[in-house]
């Protein structure tokens, strides 16, 4: 199968689970009161939400360049932001395992060895959850949240064991190994072996320059959901909606269901609630900050990854 079919079969289920849910929650929401949000939406606004969603991905890319970097595969700068929005097509898969289909575009586009671009894309996903962890744990000195603290004891865990595990040169054979079971990206997947690639990229000083990318990459993310708020009218204050924000985006991770759907948008909602605002502007505030955020960059996945097949002849 072509590897546009795959993708469009996956996106399709994703976007039809999506849109079923934010129905049912439009409906318990108060369909009316949610229109009458949408209506007193800041127009003005809108332009730099997209502009600020963007530049965080401008920033995300350029890590990934230098994880690649890391490990002595160079690409060039254009290139190289290509195939990274190529790869958020499929960001609403659990965990967002999709993105591993960008080591299909690798290897195919840039001949990079299938154990060095699963390493990287493996490490983005493990930064991910690194530098969101990290700016939980600092707005918890100003805001202090329960479930905050559970979700930075959980991911914690995850962090050290799944660290443990990394710093090991037959790691990347467990990685493929789980790949493998996943149909869309199997059958393009080639066979890899035990690489140097994690040990490298786990070295202190490739983690310190990794963090610090990812913290300034998801922090204009997060600079992009405060002025989300603030187009509804809403100011919790920049830390105050960062940690909703990764709070509700951490558990819809941990949650595995594609998308986190349903967990993260409760998370947000409860959290929203529980500041004094009502569930109406509450799942109002999520749904837009969703639509801006994830499938705003998911959209721009799907564009990105017509321009990279067509590129590099990757149909099949």
């Amino acid at each position: 199968m072509k590897i546009l079919d795959l993708i469009k079969e996956r996106f399709l289920l994703i976007v039809l689970a999506t849109v079923f849910f934010y129905i049912l929650l439009i409906l318990i929401s108060d369909a009316d009161e949610i229109s009458d949000h949408f209506l007193q939406i800041k127009i003005e606004f809108l332009f730099l939400i997209f502009l600020l969603v963007f530049v965080s991905h401008i920033v995300k890319s350029f890590r990934q360049k230098q994880l690649l970097y890391m490990i002595g595969e160079k690409i060039p700068p254009i290139q190289n932001f290509i195939i990274y929005m190529a790869g958020l097509t499929l960001i609403n898969t659990p965990g967002g395992v999709g993105t591993f289909i960008k080591s299909i575009y690798l290897k195919k586009s840039f001949k990079i060895p299938t154990d060095k671009s699963i390493a990287v894309i493996f490490l983005e996903r493990y930064h991910d959850l690194l530098a969101g962890t990290s700016i939980i744990l600092v707005s918890l000195s100003v805001y202090f949240s329960f479930i905050s603290l559970s979700l930075i004891v959980i991911s914690s865990v995850l962090l050290v064991g799944i660290f443990l595990l990394i710093s090991n040169q037959n790691f990347s054979v467990f990685v493929y190994k789980k790949l493998s079971k996943i149909k869309f990206i199997s059958q393009s997947l080639p066979n890899v072996g035990t690489s140097e690639s994690f040990s490298i990229l786990t070295s202190p000083k490739n983690m310190t320059k990794g963090w610090l990318l990812s913290i300034l990459g998801w922090g204009v993310d997060s600079l992009a959901v405060y002025v989300v708020f603030l187009a509804l009218n809403i100011d919790l204050g920049y830390i105050l909606t960062s940690q909703i924000y990764f709070t509700s985006l951490g558990y819809g991770v941990l949650s595995l269901l594609p998308g986190g759907i349903g967990v993260n948008e409760s998370i947000a909602d409860f959290l929203l609630v529980r500041q004094g605002l009502d569930l109406s502007i509450a799942s109002s505030l999520v749904i837009l900050t969703r639509l801006s955020t994830v499938w705003f960059a998911t959209i721009l996945g799907v564009i990105f990854t017509r321009v990279t097949l067509k590129t590099y002849n990757l149909k099949k």
